[in-house]
């Protein structure tokens, strides 16, 4: 081999060597064949929930028969049923009594009473007739598709494609003739239009999420927010039950979120978060009148 080109061979090989990685120790496997280091362990909350103390699940039963006595005492008072009153007052009272067992920290015997009450309030719902036969919960319904005959039409004030506009007028055609219905005492018939004509709104409602709302839309369904909340703090006054209470903190949320929303120009954000307080607060109010029902 000639001398230069032996030059340029050793060269190179003390090049390679002196970038190449260092030998490991006898015995011992190369870094690649152990993998990835192990990860650092994470000290913060655990991803699965904390199982609930008895206590705690005793307290979330009692309050799950509650909102189904809130629920059902209207449509009972109302159905004229004597079977379905004795079953609603047996709930009452079953339900009073969990409460101090619960007080006495009587866990099991707690839990026994407060299920006992949901099965007579379930017995009271059943002898009351079912929901279409009442002329309150019918009325509550075509209000319910009222708000959200509204809601789409500010909507669709912008911007409006034929096709929307003919289905929105549609559709409230027919929640006329529900309310005719329901005048006329056809309190069935009235239930199951008002119902459809909800579902075909909504069905609207997801057509049309990608049009957008105007600046003057968004600004009028905040004011009606604002005002709502400041009108339902003077009806429920400085010390409102728990329950009030919370859903008052939460249309109050709502409406720091329609408020955000309107100022990064969100305007669609900020119509829905506002019309999510109207509704918080409209079940407050339903929750005072139960709290003054009951007190009184």
């Amino acid at each position: 081999m000639p001398r230069p080109r032996a030059r340029i061979l050793s060269l190179l090989i003390a090049v390679a060597s002196a970038f190449a990685p260092p030998v490991p120790p006898a015995g011992s496997l190369p870094r690649q064949a152990l993998g990835p280091p192990p990860p650092v362990p994470q000290y913060g909350p655990h991803a699965f929930p904390v199982p609930l103390t008895e206590a705690e699940r005793v307290l979330r039963e009692i309050t799950r028969t509650d909102r189904a006595i809130n629920d059902a005492e209207g449509r009972v008072r109302r159905s004229g049923s004597d079977k379905a009153r004795s079953d609603f007052k047996n709930a009452r009272d079953r339900q009073a009594e969990a409460r101090e067992a619960r007080y006495q920290a009587f866990y099991a015997r707690a839990d026994r009473l407060t299920l006992e009450a949901r099965a007579y309030v379930k017995s009271a719902m059943i002898q009351a007739g079912p929901r279409e036969n009442d002329p309150e919960v019918v009325g509550r319904a075509i209000d319910q598709t009222d708000d959200a005959l509204d809601r789409a039409k500010q909507i669709l004030e912008d911007a409006e494609p034929m096709a929307h506009r003919r289905t929105f007028e549609s559709l409230r055609d027919r929640q006329e003739d529900a309310r005719r219905l329901y005048k006329n005492g056809a309190l069935r018939s009235a239930y199951a239009e008002t119902r459809d004509v909800r579902g075909g709104v909504l069905e609207l409602l997801k057509q049309c999420a990608d049009l957008p709302v105007s600046r003057e839309t968004a600004r009028k369904a905040l004011r009606r927010a604002e005002r709502a909340l400041a009108q339902t703090r003077k009806e429920i006054g400085p010390r409102p039950v728990v329950r009030a209470a919370r859903l008052e903190r939460d249309a109050e949320l709502q409406l720091a979120r329609a408020r955000s929303s309107f100022a990064r120009n969100s305007y669609k954000d900020a119509l829905l978060h506002s019309k999510l307080v109207e509704r918080h607060l409209q079940r407050a109010m339903e929750a005072r009148r139960f709290a003054t029902n009951q007190s009184g």
